[in-house]
């Protein structure tokens, strides 16, 4: 039986919980860490199915999914054999906690599953309320938390479960992805499987928010700022205005400043060699890659993937898209010691 029918590759995760579930020795507590994006609530519902012999999977991501639902404070599923407790707004909140407790006071002692989701938002006064029931939880009754912020975590919940990572796809399991669940994935070129790939670093999140029906591409916006940053005479005014607020936009489109990036370091080196990978925008890439020579490609992407990684731990936008701006003009102009070093700011 397929532990996980929804998710996508994991193959360390499902081998391990087999082997768990196999040797009935299935952790208590769990905790399944990793960027947004890479299946952990989905695996969470399907091991919930497994665990407590529900089919709760369709009704979990239904109900999750339902702007009407979004004010409750916990959903269920499979008789109430799964509890399903998320963020209301930006945290967690403490009255979401003592209902399950109160619950768990009548279970009788058939397997249950509480997932956490968004765990890192747990603020210390909810944390203390679950922390007794984290170390010692009933017999039948385990515990899921899902955090894409591990370090944010408190160390006191962290140490009471037991840690299970989630890495990007592989391009195997990427592709095959891909094949399997066209429409919420439209890509259908080789050319935009690989470019998606790049962007996405194997995450079917942040795939789908760039290139599915949630989001659209924004090649056109970075190739744009890039020419500003190359040759405007008032880059800060001019970049600062064109800002993107939200948060989820301006990942994408560092992502895509990314893949341009990587496309003037190529041409840098090799003029007018056929590998750029934002095919759409060769041709303006060509014409400011010469201001990019001596490192300073090199050097620009060091700033953005630290911007990328600054926006995943929810640093304020427009903080990141000051540095942006100020380091990259900077390394353009070669004021900078990141050319030449590894340490570009």
């Amino acid at each position: 039986m397929d532990l996980f029918p929804h998710l996508y590759g994991q193959a360390r995760l499902k081998k391990e919980m087999a082997r768990l579930l196999a040797e009935q020795c299935v952790p208590h507590t769990m905790i399944f860490y990793g960027d947004e994006g890479l299946g952990k609530t989905t695996a969470a519902f399907d091991l919930a199915g497994a665990l407590t012999g529900k089919e709760v999977f369709g009704a979990l991501a239904l109900a999750s999914a339902d702007p009407q639902r979004a004010r409750d404070l916990v959903l269920t599923a499979g008789d109430e054999r799964v509890w399903y407790i998320r963020p209301l707004g930006a945290e967690l909140r403490i009255d979401q906690f003592r209902l399950f407790l109160e619950a768990m006071a009548s279970f009788d002692g058939a397997p249950r599953v509480c997932i956490i989701d968004e765990a890192q938002t747990m603020m210390p006064a909810a944390a203390n309320v679950m922390l007794k029931t984290l170390e010692e939880p009933p017999a039948g009754v385990y515990f899921i938390l899902i955090t894409h912020d591990l370090d944010v975590l408190l160390p006191t919940i962290v140490s009471r479960g037991e840690r299970f990572p989630f890495f990007p796809l592989s391009r195997a399991d990427y592709e095959a992805l891909l094949a399997a669940r066209t429409k919420a994935f439209p890509l259908k070129t080789a050319e935009e499987i690989d470019e998606a790939f790049f962007l996405s670093g194997g995450n079917p999140g942040l795939t789908r928010e760039m290139f599915g029906e949630e989001g659209a591409p924004q090649p056109e916006t970075a190739m744009a700022l890039w020419e500003l940053l190359t040759v405007s005479a008032a880059p800060f005014s001019e970049g600062t205005a064109g800002a993107v607020q939200d948060r989820k936009e301006f990942r994408r489109l560092i992502r895509w400043m990314l893949l341009i990036g990587r496309d003037l370091l190529v041409l840098a080196e090799a003029p007018g060699a056929d590998l750029v990978r934002c095919r759409q925008m060769a041709a303006r890439e060509a014409r400011i890659a010469p201001e990019w020579t001596d490192g300073r490609a090199e050097a620009a992407l060091r700033v953005l993937s630290v911007a990328d990684e600054a926006c995943r731990r929810y640093i304020s936008v427009k903080n990141i898209w000051d540095m942006i701006l100020i380091a990259l003009v900077r390394i353009r102009k070669g004021q900078t010691y990141g050319i030449g070093s590894r340490d570009p700011v």
